[in-house]
């Protein structure tokens, strides 16, 4: 490609003596190939992991689970409430919520600057509708300003699915998304990674929202990749996307977890397309089983600051 420079000594080549009407004409050629190579920038086709310079947004919202804030502690040999300061100087603004927390280490954590962003909870639709337990639930999120409980709505006998238990387990989250939405908070679930599990796989996911319309999904990047199906194939669920759990698996273990952005899921990828959708909620940073908590937290934060 001809740069701006030979073309301004072209022009003046040609243009000889007549310099006012030639410096004239230059300003609007060089404004014109200015405005040529930003539009070029914009459209250019980037790699498909890529992250995206060009667009100017606002910063992700980025959560880390209760539990890892409790692992922090344990590995690093400091308190709860020094493994939250840890967290929220990686970057990290917000905490979600695992069911059973104690109210003084939710304290600690609000107090170090992490947000509640969601609350998660296991209340076994399988067994029976626990009302009072339900309640707590949503009563634990409207106490801390949080609008989203995400269930683990309960699990078949086997990997076999059973379309009774379907209906039963599907009818009590419909009736936990109506209590909840009375007090102001959206009921989600998620692509669970156990093949017992009513929403194991994209095909069981989009039945299960198929039946509950009033309840949101959490687009968890790293379990498609346990029923061996892509990472992307949540990307058709973003309209009824909510929240996010960033998870990245090794090279060559599909249950393992790692550092997001240091193994093979495509989060990258899958972020900016969320992005680009529209999405600005919440991005919950998942690595169970982490035996450096910390690190891979950090290492996570970085990955996910370019966006």
């Amino acid at each position: 490609m001809i740069g701006i420079g030979e073309w301004i000594r072209g022009f003046s080549f040609v243009c000889g003596r007549n310099k006012k009407i030639a410096m004239n004409k230059l300003s609007v050629i060089v404004l014109m190939l200015v405005a040529c190579r930003t539009v070029a920038a914009v459209i250019e086709p980037t790699a498909p992991n890529a992250v995206d310079h060009v667009h100017v947004r606002a910063p992700l919202q980025l959560a880390i689970f209760s539990s890892h804030v409790e692992d922090i502690a344990r590995q690093k040999g400091v308190s709860f409430a020094e493994a939250a300061a840890k967290v929220r100087t990686a970057g990290i603004s917000g905490i979600t919520v695992m069911d059973g927390l104690a109210a003084d280490r939710i304290a600690a954590a609000r107090n170090a600057g992490l947000a509640v962003a969601c609350v998660v909870g296991w209340p076994e639709f399988e067994k029976g509708y626990d009302e009072a337990k339900c309640e707590a639930l949503v009563s634990l999120a409207v106490s801390n300003g949080c609008h989203q409980v995400m269930l683990v709505p309960g699990f078949y006998p086997s990997a076999a699915e059973d379309a009774a238990l379907f209906d039963v387990i599907v009818r009590r989250t419909r009736r936990f998304a109506a209590m909840a939405a009375a007090r102001g908070v959206e009921t989600l679930v998620e692509d669970f990674d156990d093949e017992r599990s009513p929403t194991c796989g994209i095909r069981r996911t989009k039945a299960f929202l198929e039946a509950a319309p009033s309840v949101g999904f959490v687009y968890d990047t790293g379990n498609f990749n346990g029923p061996g199906e892509r990472a992307e194939s949540g990307l058709e669920l973003l309209p009824r996307t909510r929240h996010f759990h960033l998870k990245d698996r090794p090279f060559g273990d599909s249950c393992g977890s790692c550092a997001v952005g240091s193994g093979v899921v495509p989060v990258a990828r899958i972020v900016s397309a969320a992005r680009d959708a529209g999405y600005g909620g919440w991005f919950t940073i998942e690595h169970f089983g982490a035996t450096n908590m910390l690190e891979c937290v950090e290492a996570s934060a970085s990955f996910l600051r370019a966006f």
